[in-house]
């Protein structure tokens, strides 16, 4: 039986894609099991078309155990795969909120998830949030940008590429407008640097896209 908090966050359970066919699969995330439906998630995630039709236990029994998947986030993927509001990945909506370590983190649980599940798309739907906020830079919302905001913007814009989205050039050039203001001396320019240099699996797009950028900037 499912939590009372994972009830409050399963919004899938009220779209329409859910309400008018019986779910036909459980989902067993945690302590919650959870009902589903087979076409939404065999035409969406190869992981499951796999597991629903490869004729073992888990396609006779339509029960599928997800332990390496916290239930949080897989409440967060049938969200998605449903379409309803996309889940935030971070508490609060300030600047220092969205872009700290600990909403990185849950930001790549989310990422690591569809990828484990080989379900596309998502990264296009999550740069929305980040490009949100790095459009508030320079605003009263958002008037600096600090060396602590390095790492996070670096490692969650990182996560999107990778998961087949990008950032607009007008969302990257406000942030390399928020770093490379000094072009002599700026430690917050080399906390950018330094986390890009850090990143263990630096996207190549990403890199490109973040580089050219900072390039425009600097020459003029």
């Amino acid at each position: 039986m499912a939590s009372n908090k994972s009830s409050i966050d399963m919004a899938f359970k009220e779209t329409p894609l859910y309400l008018y066919s019986k779910p036909d699969v459980t989902i067993v995330a945690g302590d919650d099991e959870i009902g589903v439906h087979e076409f939404v998630l065999a035409s969406q995630s190869e992981f499951f078309k796999a597991a629903l039709h490869c004729g073992l236990k888990e396609s006779r029994e339509k029960r599928i155990t997800l332990p390496e998947i916290q239930p949080k986030v897989i409440i967060t993927v049938l969200n998605w795969l449903y379409r309803a509001p996309l889940d935030p990945y971070f508490d609060g909506a300030t600047p220092n909120s969205v872009f700290s370590d600990g909403s990185s983190k849950k930001l790549k649980d989310i990422m690591r998830a569809f990828d484990f599940l080989q379900i596309k798309g998502v990264g296009r739907d999550y740069c929305k949030f980040v490009e949100e906020h790095l459009q508030k830079i320079k605003t009263n919302e958002f008037s600096r940008v600090y060396t602590h905001h390095a790492r996070p913007i670096i490692v969650q814009s990182n996560e999107i590429y990778k998961s087949g989205g990008s950032i607009t050039k007008e969302a990257l050039a406000k942030l390399v407008s928020g770093i490379a203001a000094d072009k002599s001396s700026n430690p917050v320019a080399d906390d950018f640097i330094r986390a890009l240099q850090l990143l263990p699996d630096p996207d190549g797009r990403f890199l490109r896209d973040f580089s050219l950028e900072l390039i425009k900037r600097i020459k003029t």
